[in-house]
């Protein structure tokens, strides 16, 4: 036998990874699709039509090369065998995101889009021209930016102090209310996630309070609020790295009680979507994810009902419920999905104060800050 493998060596081999493929074809070809990835927390690539069109154009090649990464036989097993070996090779980076101290990811981003920041602004402008309620631009930092301490050695990334900087010495009509102070002052606290691009709720909270404070009202105290966690989440910039040892994190959420929610003028089950805690994407319970309109009212309301709009973009998923703590009514509209134009309620609706609240990177790329004018 062992003359035998000698003089066929290579033929042995061949037919070894032959049936290798034979059988990975198979189980492709038996094993059902899957429509999603708990792990990447996306939707996989679906089985492309085949018409002359797309054939003749190329994209059907394309998507269907798409199709087989997707959906290739234990694809989760894979990608966890790929991050180890990554992991014992020392890379410090996966598809710009940069491992940092204490499980710690961040996003490498190294330039802004000047002009998309210089039309939102001016969007800004026409909006509070336009209605004249009394309007806060808050341009949330990333989390690079406040906790220098979790940093890798040697890491650069863009400065968006001076940025946002620029954006409210330019804004007409608004205030710019500046939240770095108010963070930093609690970088050794939990404000932002390990895994995840946005703040947690403890950062949201402090965002709130510096909110209230410029408009010349106090901050419902955390104390008097009842606290839940929900542990296991795994955020955004884990579904791009799939790192195998990265560190869960845990979602706070308080209790908001008498209060009633509605979702593009249906009614809602609460502020929270609580089941969805117990999925993979565990941040969007908050106000069960994002919508065109989201109303949220006190049951008993004062007799002249305090109505704040919030118009935002994800980071205002977390700060929305300690507005409710301060105001009878909060009207939240995120402006990615414009079913209900903002016109449509401005002319009718009196606001004692509007907010708009958007982290930077995603001020200075957000195409759909336009239809605050809509």
């Amino acid at each position: 036998m062992r003359e035998f493998f000698k003089k066929n060596n290579a033929a042995v081999i061949v037919a070894l990874f032959a049936a290798f493929l034979a059988v990975f074809a198979v189980l492709d070809a038996v094993i059902p699709d899957r429509e999603r990835s708990e792990l990447e927390n996306r939707e996989l690539a679906k089985s492309p039509a085949l018409t002359f069109d797309t054939l003749i154009s190329g994209r059907f090649s394309a998507k269907y090369e798409e199709y087989i990464n997707d959906q290739f036989i234990l694809r989760d097993f894979w990608i966890d065998v790929k991050s180890r070996a990554e992991s014992l090779l020392g890379k410090t980076e996966n598809n710009g995101i940069v491992y940092g101290r204490d499980g710690y990811m961040f996003e490498r981003y190294v330039s802004a889009d000047s002009r998309r920041i210089s039309n939102n602004t001016k969007f800004i402008g026409q909006f509070c021209e336009k209605y004249g309620v009394h309007t806060t631009l808050a341009i949330v930092p990333n989390s690079y930016m406040i906790l220098a301490d979790k940093l890798p050695r040697g890491f650069e990334n863009l400065d968006q102090r001076p940025l946002i900087g620029e954006i409210y010495s330019s804004l007409e009509g608004a205030d710019g209310l500046d939240l770095f102070d108010a963070l930093s002052a609690r970088s050794d606290e939990y404000i932002y996630y390990r895994t995840d691009h946005h703040y947690t709720t403890l950062g949201a909270y402090a965002v709130y309070c510096e909110y209230m404070r410029s408009i010349g009202r106090e901050p419902v105290s955390l104390d008097t609020l009842t606290a839940h966690e929900v542990g296991g989440f795994y955020g955004t910039h884990f579904s791009k790295t799939k790192l195998f040892s990265a560190v869960p994190d845990v979602i706070t959420w308080y209790e908001i009680p008498g209060r009633s929610v509605e979702i593009n003028g249906e009614p809602a089950d609460g502020i929270y979507d609580l089941e969805q805690f117990g999925e993979r994407d565990k941040y969007a319970a908050f106000l069960h994810g994002n919508n065109s309109l989201t109303v949220i009212r006190a049951e008993e309301p004062a007799e002249t009902p305090s109505r704040i709009l919030l118009i935002k973009d994800s980071f205002g998923n977390e700060l929305a419920p300690f507005l409710a703590c301060s105001f009878d009514e909060v009207w939240i509209v995120d402006l990615r999905y414009p079913e209900i134009p903002v016109s449509s309620f401005m002319e009718e609706t009196v606001f004692d104060e509007a907010l708009i609240l958007y982290n930077f990177m995603n001020f200075a790329e957000d195409a759909n800050v336009i239809n605050i004018t809509r």
